[in-house]
């Protein structure tokens, strides 16, 4: 989703196409918006996982504009997607702050999709 749908209308209709999903032979992940993420909770009726597109690794507090394991926990949702190849390229993230963030959401008992963030170009060399 990255930072998609522009609109909340758009919502139902990928529920359906989630819903319409076979995941009795894998597993699926689909990680909304921080905005977005209680309007699926609750709907989607296969084995779609919610994931959260990213993770704080302080908790709760003055953290502006982040989330904790915590807050995600509370929702229900216990996976969340850390090291994406565009949080590293355009907001810096590196190995140590990921290392970091890695641990914090593991010890709070959040399931981590952990991506190594190879870009495209290196991805197919």
């Amino acid at each position: 989703w990255k930072c998609n749908p522009e609109s909340t209308d758009a919502i139902s209709g990928l529920i359906d196409n989630l819903n319409a999903c076979d995941t009795s032979k894998c597993e699926v992940y689909v990680c909304p918006t921080f905005l977005n993420i209680t309007m699926l909770l609750g709907k989607l009726t296969n084995a779609t996982n919610i994931c959260a597109q990213n993770c704080n690794f302080k908790g709760c507090g003055a953290y502006t504009g982040e989330v904790s394991a915590e807050q995600l926990l509370d929702l229900g949702v216990k996976w969340v997607l850390l090291g994406h190849s565009e949080r590293r390229e355009l907001f810096g993230e590196n190995d140590d702050l990921l290392a970091t963030k890695l641990k914090y959401c593991l010890d709070k008992g959040m399931n981590v999709v952990f991506a190594i963030g190879e870009k495209k170009k290196e991805r197919e060399s």
